[in-house]
């Protein structure tokens, strides 16, 4: 979607965006680029707030996908209550022996009020986006 101010944008993500963020296609002077939006709902007196983060991929070496493995390195990095869920999640970001993160660490607001487009995508679309220009690091 074209985005022509700041305030247009604020109110597409409010309608859009119904949970902690979203993952998204940016375009703008001609490039686009992954980026997470995270929503600050009632975030102070002015209300909710929107802060947009740059997506940095990374993998790491993942050569035992067998659902033993995956249970096993989920075990070590979740609570026992989101296990089933973890498992779920490690394997969707799991691509020919690696496992892939994207990290989105926190800057300041950097976006113009203009942007040629504006696509929420998920976070399997976000990385299939970045692995298929190769910005995996």
């Amino acid at each position: 979607m074209k985005i022509n101010s700041k305030e247009e944008r604020f109110n597409y993500l409010k309608e859009n965006i119904t949970d902690i963020g979203s993952y998204a296609l940016v375009t703008y002077n001609n490039e686009t680029y992954p980026i997470w939006i995270t929503a600050f709902w009632n975030w102070d007196k002015d209300g909710d707030w929107f802060l947009e983060a740059p997506c940095e991929g990374r993998r790491y070496e993942f050569k035992d996908t067998s659902d033993k493995a995956i249970r096993e390195f989920v075990k070590e990095q979740y609570e026992e209550e989101y296990i089933e869920e973890g498992i779920k999640y490690v394997k969707s970001m799991i691509r020919d022996g690696y496992l892939y993160e994207i990290d989105s660490p926190q800057v300041a607001p950097f976006l113009p009020d203009k942007l040629d487009d504006l696509i929420l995508i998920s976070e399997e679309e976000c990385l299939e986006w970045m692995l298929n220009r190769l910005i995996i690091t």
